[in-house]
């Protein structure tokens, strides 16, 4: 019973490091994704590394250009 609460806490803590760490994603987004990790621990930290992460096609543009 201990290991998974421990895995869940660690995904938990990570999800929220890399949202507040995550450069791709306005202020508003990344407010939104903290909200939905908060609020929905497990799953809102899966879909954080699922969903969440990805740069969007914009900002892969805005980084070739420069």
């Amino acid at each position: 019973m201990g290991f998974p609460l421990i895995l869940n806490a660690i995904l938990f803590i990570a999800a929220l490091v890399s949202t507040a760490r995550n450069r791709t994603h306005t202020t508003g987004g990344t407010v939104v994704w903290a909200l939905i990790v908060l609020a929905v621990p497990v799953l809102g930290s899966v879909l954080w590394f699922l969903v969440g992460r990805r740069e969007t096609t914009s900002s892969r543009l805005r980084d070739q250009a420069r």
